[in-house]
């Protein structure tokens, strides 16, 4: 998520982990995902709710939150490393590149204090909906972080390897199961620099922008310190209130609805990429937690993700994106 807060304080470089210790804690982690229905906090109807598959989806984490990846910032080779495997999952899981590739480069305006113009892709795969192909429905998260500083990484792993791989596991999980109408997953670039990669989208986009009925975006779905979940749209955005409201009784984690008015650092309509949507008119529903400790620091770390919570966090947001693949059916064209 963007940050518009004061740096803190940069703490000391963590000592690398070993590779087996780290197999060995993607185990126990994944083996908590894979029962993760019977954990406390559970809902009793979470057995009902989609399935993705637990130990790809923590897995995917770890990877794009190691320190190989560099912390992902816009326009540095980890950030292109992390795209190119994305695609490459796109491709996997079967889905159809938006366009000509999967990768969509973009250039924005020179960043601040810079003559140099901001250059970045954004990773982009179809699935073709089974009913009505010609209404999309966006699913994204942004799968940049802010680099490496003062010899630093910072992993992003809630901020947002999260949402990244938690797009992967419902890209696969629909392939399985397909929609009603077509969903565009979308892989943000430059996100932590100012919605960069989803301004260039909405800017240009690949689909007809009048087709698009709705984004659902996830940012940060993996820390949730008090068992909550937020979506936030729904009072912009009434159409979503039912979608949401209906899902509420049978989420796997309390899921709130709130953080979408008054303005404010409360209100996070425009604090990530869903703000581009809202500003062209395209309802939004946006799945997040609340900031933690570890926010925009060097310790958002993969171990520090509760393994039971994320698997349920995202059973919750694939249940509501098939509940929004039922309910856009009745919505009038935009």
């Amino acid at each position: 998520m963007t940050s518009s807060r004061s740096a803190r304080p940069i703490r000391a470089p963590r000592p690398r982990r070993h590779p087996l210790a780290e197999l060995a804690l993607l185990a126990v982690v994944a083996a908590a995902c894979g029962v993760a229905s019977a954990l406390p906090g559970a809902a009793p109807a979470a057995a009902a709710l989609p399935a993705p598959d637990s130990a790809r989806l923590i897995a995917d984490l770890f990877r794009l939150a190691h320190d190989s990846m560099g912390g992902r910032a816009a326009m540095t080779p980890e950030n292109a490393k992390a795209r190119r495997w994305l695609a490459g999952e796109f491709r996997r899981i079967g889905l159809a590149p938006a366009g000509a590739a999967f990768e969509h480069p973009f250039v924005r305006a020179p960043r601040r204090g810079s003559a140099d113009s901001l250059r970045g892709a954004n990773v982009l795969g179809l699935l073709r909906g089974r009913v009505h192909p010609e209404r999309v429905l966006v699913v994204s998260a942004h799968y940049d972080h802010v680099g490496t500083r003062n010899g630093q990484v910072y992993n992003g792993a809630d901020d947002n390897a999260s949402g990244t791989a938690a797009v992967l596991a419902m890209a696969e999980w629909f392939t399985a199961h397909p929609p009603a109408h077509t969903i565009l997953f979308a892989l943000w670039d430059a996100e932590e620099v100012g919605l960069q990669g989803a301004r260039a989208f909405v800017a240009a986009p690949p689909v007809p922008l009048a087709s698009i009925a709705a984004n659902v975006n996830l940012d940060m779905v993996a820390r949730g310190d008090k068992g909550e979940l937020y979506a936030a749209g729904a009072t912009p955005w009434p159409a979503m209130r039912p979608v949401l409201e209906g899902l509420v009784p049978s989420a796997a984690v309390a899921l709130r609805l709130g953080h979408d008015s008054g303005g404010g650092q409360d209100d996070w309509t425009n604090q990530s990429d869903q703000g581009a949507f809202h500003a062209a008119g395209i309802p939004f529903v946006y799945f997040g937690v609340e900031d933690h400790p570890d926010y925009h620091r060097p310790t958002d770390d993969p171990e520090k993700v509760d393994p039971g919570f994320y698997y349920r966090s995202v059973r919750t947001i694939t249940a509501f994106v098939a509940r929004l693949d039922a309910a856009v059916a009745s919505w009038p064209p935009r």
